[in-house]
C-alpha cells in the first residue's frame, strides 16, 4: 500500500487528519490498518481482497449494519463524505472504514466465553432473518447447497486440475467422502434442514471479548444462505477444540456450545444428526475457489488441497471419537 493510495482513501472520509497508526496481521483474505483522527478516535480500515466485487461488498456491509441496528455487537460502518459505504481505489478495490472495538480474542480457557459465543450465534441467526436484502453469490464462493448439487462436477474438475500431481490420495479421499455423504445425506434430506443466513466462519479470531462479553463480530466474507446447523458445527470445532490449530475437541465444551445455542434456537433432531457430518466437512475443496486462489493470489493450490483434506481427515477422526455424544447435548 503506497502513501498515495492511503491518502486518497483516507481523504474520502470526513475526519480531520485521519492517518494510519498501525497494522493488523496480514492475510490473503484482507488487509487491515488501524487509523486515528485528530481527536484520537480510532477506526479499522479494510482493503477487501477476498471479495473485491463491489455488489458483494455492499451486501456484506449492509448486512453488518442491519445486525448493529438490531442490537448485535459489531463495528459501525463509517460512510464517506459522499455518503457511500466504502471508498474505491484506482483499481476498483473497495475499502471499508469501521469503528475500532477494543477487546481480546477468544480465550480457550474461559467456558463463559464459549457460552457467550453460542448465545450470540443464536441471536445472529434470529436477527439475520429480518435482513431485507438478497445474497450476492460469487461463482467461486457458492452456497453450501451447491456443494451437494455440484459434487460430481467439482470432483471431476479437481481431477483435471491436479492431473499429474501427486495428490491422488487426497482426491480418492474426497470421492469416498462424497459417495458416503450423498448416500447418508442426499439433497432432499439436506433441504429439509432449517435454512437461513449462515455466517460461515464463526471463530474466535473474528471477534473480540471484554471479560466474557462479546463486543464485536467482524468479517462477513463467508456470509450466505444455507443450513443454519453449519454455523453450529463450525462453532463446535472452533470453540470446542483444545487450542488454535488443534483438531482435538473437548467433548464437554462442545456440548456446552450446542446446549447454549439450542436455548436460543431449538435444534431439530435432524440438525443434531447431521452435526458430525457438517463439522467433519469443514470447507471441502472447491475447484472454482482453488482456481481463484491461484489466479488472483498466486497461491500454491497443491498445498491448499493437502491442507483442506488434512483438516477434513482430522475432524472426521474426532467425530468418530466423540460424535455420538454431541447429539445428546
Amino acid at each position: 500500500m503506497t502513501d498515495a493510495v492511503t491518502s486518497s482513501i483516507l481523504a474520502a472520509y470526513p475526519f480531520a487528519r485521519l492517518a494510519v497508526v498501525g497494522a493488523f496481521e496480514a492475510s490473503f483474505r484482507n488487509e487491515n490498518w488501524l487509523v486515528a483522527d485528530a481527536r484520537g478516535r480510532r477506526y479499522v480500515l479494510r482493503r477487501n481482497l477476498q471479495h473485491a466485487h463491489v455488489p458483494r461488498i455492499e451486501f456484506q456491509v449492509r448486512f453488518q449494519q442491519h445486525l448493529r441496528q438490531h442490537g448485535f455487537p459489531t463495528a459501525e460502518v463509517v460512510e464517506t463524505r459522499f455518503g457511500d459505504l466504502f471508498a474505491l481505489d484506482d483499481e476498483g478495490v473497495p475499502w471499508v472504514l469501521c469503528t475500532y472495538i477494543e477487546g481480546r480474542e477468544y480465550d480457550f480457557g474461559r467456558r463463559e466465553q464459549v457460552l457467550e459465543a453460542a448465545r450470540r450465534l443464536a441471536q445472529l441467526h434470529a436477527i439475520a432473518e429480518t435482513f431485507p436484502g438478497d445474497a450476492v453469490v460469487l461463482d467461486y464462493d457458492p452456497p453450501i447447497r451447491d456443494w451437494w448439487v455440484s459434487a460430481e462436477e467439482n470432483l471431476q474438475a479437481l481431477k483435471e486440475m491436479f492431473a499429474g500431481v501427486a495428490v491422488q490420495d487426497e482426491l480418492s479421499y474426497l470421492r469416498d467422502w462424497w459417495r458416503w455423504v450423498l448416500a447418508e445425506w442426499p439433497l432432499a434430506r439436506l433441504d429439509a434442514l432449517p435454512v437461513g443466513w449462515v455466517y460461515g466462519d464463526y471463530h474466535g479470531r473474528n471477534m473480540v471479548f471484554v471479560s466474557d462479553e462479546l463486543r464485536g463480530l467482524f468479517d462477513f466474507d463467508d456470509l450466505n444462505r444455507g443450513p443454519l446447523v453449519y454455523d453450529v458445527a463450525r462453532g463446535v470445532h472452533m470453540f470446542g477444540r483444545e487450542a488454535r490449530g488443534s483438531f482435538r475437541l473437548r467433548p464437554e465444551v462442545a456440548r456446552l456450545f450446542i446446549a447454549a445455542y439450542a436455548r436460543g434456537r431449538a435444534l431439530k433432531h435432524e440438525e443434531r444428526a447431521v452435526l458430525p457430518v457438517m463439522l467433519a466437512m469443514h470447507v471441502p475443496p472447491n475447484a472454482r475457489y482453488h482456481r481463484y486462489c491461484q489466479e488472483r493470489r498466486g497461491e500454491d493450490i497443491e498445498a491448499r488441497l493437502r491442507r483442506e483434506v488434512g483438516i477434513m481427515r482430522g475432524l472426521r477422526a474426532e467425530m468418530a471419537r466423540i460424535g455420538p455424544r454431541l447429539s445428546h447435548a
